[in-house]
């Protein structure tokens, strides 16, 4: 089944566990079904189904997380402290604002020392 296909058996079918089971299918597409993902769970009005696209989109991130720190080095700047469901749409602009505005902010010894001042 292609993304669209199986978006639109997650959110129209009349069965709960086809829905389930196409979310499952989804969630193996990778960074391509993270739209469609927030989309089914935006629309639907059952939890079940929210907390199953949730679920899905946070094995993905984390999944590709594991990636990255692997290919980079022990001063990453991956932030894993948020979960899927507070955090679901995170976008490389948005990563990259974050990473430039922790480098713009003073480091603590700066802070110590310009307050001794």
């Amino acid at each position: 089944m292609t993304l669209f296909e199986l978006k639109e058996t997650a959110k129209w079918s009349s069965d709960p566990e086809e829905r389930k089971a196409a979310i499952k299918e989804l969630s193996t597409h990778g960074e391509n079904a993270i739209y469609e993902l927030q989309e089914i769970a935006n629309i639907t009005a059952y939890e079940d189904i929210k907390n199953a696209c949730a679920e899905a989109i946070k094995s993905m991130q984390q999944a590709r997380k594991g990636v990255e720190v692997n290919k980079t080095s022990s001063s990453s700047t991956i932030d894993s402290s948020n979960s899927a469901a507070d955090d679901v749409v995170v976008t490389k602009d948005q990563k990259k604002e974050k990473i430039e505005n922790e480098e713009k902010k003073p480091k603590a010894r700066e802070r110590d020392l310009n307050q001794a001042s």
